[in-house]
C-alpha cells in the first residue's frame, strides 16, 4: 500500500523521520564533517521533489527518504574525488579495555565540549561516528555494533581509549 506525501506535509515528514536519516548518514558518511551537508541537502532534495510533483506516491516514506540521501552521497563523493580529495581510512587493533570511565561524573562546560569534539572529529571516522552515535543520538553499543558492522568489544574500545585520552589530556 503506497503513501502519499504532499507538499504541505513537508514538515511533519521531516520531524518524523529526521533521527533515522541521520543515524543512516552518520553510518555512511565517509568523513563526519560531510554529514549536515549531506542531510541538508537530502531534504532539499525531497523538498524539490515535492514542488515539483506536487504529490509523491511511495511505499514507505522513510525508505524513499533513505534512497534520496543514498543518492546525495554518491554525488557528494563523486564531485569530491573529482576533486582529488583523498579519504584515509586507518585500522585500529583490537584490544580490551576495561569501563573505568563514567562521563555522567565529568563536569562538561561549552568550551570543553567544543574541545572535545573538535579532538574526537581527529580521530579515525569510525571513532567520530562511534562517539557521536553512543554520546548524541544515546544508542546502545550493541546497536552501534550493528549499525556499523563493527564488533561490539571494537565499539566498546574505541569509547574507553577516546575517553582515557581526554582524560589524560586534562578534558583537552
Amino acid at each position: 500500500m503506497s503513501t502519499q506525501i504532499l507538499l504541505e506535509n513537508f514538515e511533519k515528514i521531516y520531524q518524523e523521520t529526521y533521527e533515522r536519516t541521520l543515524k543512516y548518514i552518520i553510518c555512511k558518511c565517509n568523513n563526519f564533517d560531510d554529514i549536515n551537508d549531506i542531510i541538508q541537502d537530502t531534504y532539499v532534495e525531497l523538498y524539490k521533489n515535492l514542488k515539483k510533483k506536487k504529490i509523491l506516491k511511495v511505499e514507505k516514506i522513510e525508505d524513499y527518504i533513505i534512497g534520496i540521501s543514498k543518492n546525495i552521497m554518491k554525488k557528494y563523493y563523486k564531485n569530491k574525488r573529482q576533486k582529488a580529495i583523498i579519504f584515509d581510512f586507518e585500522t585500529d587493533e583490537n584490544k580490551e579495555i576495561k569501563d573505568i570511565f563514567d562521563l555522567e561524573e565529568q563536569i562538561i562546560t561549552k568550551d570543553n565540549v567544543e574541545k572535545v569534539w573538535n579532538y574526537v572529529k581527529t580521530k579515525n571516522i569510525l571513532i567520530t561516528k562511534t562517539f557521536y552515535l553512543y554520546y548524541c543520538l544515546d544508542m546502545k553499543i550493541s546497536d552501534i555494533s550493528k549499525e556499523l558492522n563493527v564488533k561490539e568489544s571494537n565499539i566498546k574500545n574505541y569509547l574507553y581509549r577516546t575517553l582515557k585520552e581526554i582524560k589524560e589530556k586534562g578534558g583537552i
